[in-house]
């Protein structure tokens, strides 16, 4: 989005997308000023903004004020998670893969270029999970992302279970459904079996370690739909835990973190109650 596209700027229709606009779109959206937000952006759904992603980060961060936080979901550019999948030569290759470092390791790319903005913005704090790490500015921010089981980073003691604790949000802001982060949170936390958990190893300043996680990539449990963290954000929205609203030409989503966790794990609890035979841990795979 270095320059809008010839057909926007002839577009009488569109106005371009400025700070303050911004600013009280987000404010009439329903975010929390001093609140905690977890933050989804898809920047291409706005047409055009004036200043780009940085105008967004401006613009969240004028919305919550200086007592309010802001946090997102940045896992690990070209993490090693899938490696034991690949071919021989593939895996001898990643041997020489630089460790994780909270400080200087990217986000992943296919997340937009909200999390790595925010991470590399003045300030602010990286959680230390390789494959799970989130990024946090704000008042907030080291408690959110303070050490916690690193075996379990989507459960109650991991960012978004904090998230819950501070009764705190998450905004899709032009991001679709299917983005809501936070619906793995509920899959962590709900009581019911068979879950499938992946094992994998990561290269981190203190050597090679190995992590189990639930598998957020493959599927957490055998969904049938194609894409389920939408289908559970529907159910979020269908139980009142969200809602909808347009900034500019952008669909925005705002959820209430504890209801919307809630609802997708009474979903979850009465679609799959105990009667699913539990799979054994695999190795390898996504994230």
């Amino acid at each position: 989005m270095a320059f809008p596209s010839a057909e926007l700027l002839q577009d009488a229709s569109f106005s371009p997308i400025t700070r303050s606009k911004l600013t009280q779109g987000l404010r009439d959206t329903g975010v929390v000023e001093g609140g905690t937000l977890m933050v989804h952006v898809r920047l291409s759904a706005f047409g055009w903004v004036v200043g780009g992603i940085d105008t967004v980060v401006h613009a969240l961060r004028d919305a919550v004020g200086p007592d309010g936080t802001l946090m997102a979901f940045c896992g690990w550019d070209d993490s090693p998670y899938h490696v034991d999948l690949w071919p021989e030569r593939w895996q001898t290759a990643y041997a020489e893969m630089p460790a994780f470092d909270p400080e200087t390791s990217s986000s992943r790319r296919d997340f937009g270029r909200f999390p790595e903005r925010l991470r590399t913005w003045p300030g602010a704090l990286r959680s230390t999970h390789p494959e799970v790490s989130f990024a946090a500015i704000g008042p907030q921010a080291s408690s959110l992302l303070a050490a916690s089981d690193e075996q379990d980073p989507w459960g109650k003691d991991g960012p978004l279970g904090r998230l819950v604790a501070a009764k705190g949000q998450a905004l899709l802001l032009g991001a679709p459904l299917d983005k809501l982060t936070l619906s793995h949170h509920a899959e962590a936390i709900a009581d019911v079996p068979g879950k499938r958990r992946r094992t994998y190893q990561m290269p981190t300043q203190t050597g090679l370690r190995e992590f189990t996680t639930i598998d957020t990539f493959y599927g957490v449990l055998p969904y049938s739909e194609e894409l389920p963290v939408g289908q559970l954000a529907r159910r979020a929205l269908e139980a009142g835990a969200g809602t909808r609203s347009m900034i500019g030409r952008a669909e925005t989503h705002l959820f209430a973190a504890e209801p919307t966790v809630d609802a997708i794990v009474e979903h979850l609890e009465e679609r799959w109650p105990h009667r699913v035979r539990a799979n054994p841990v695999a190795r390898g795979g996504g994230g």
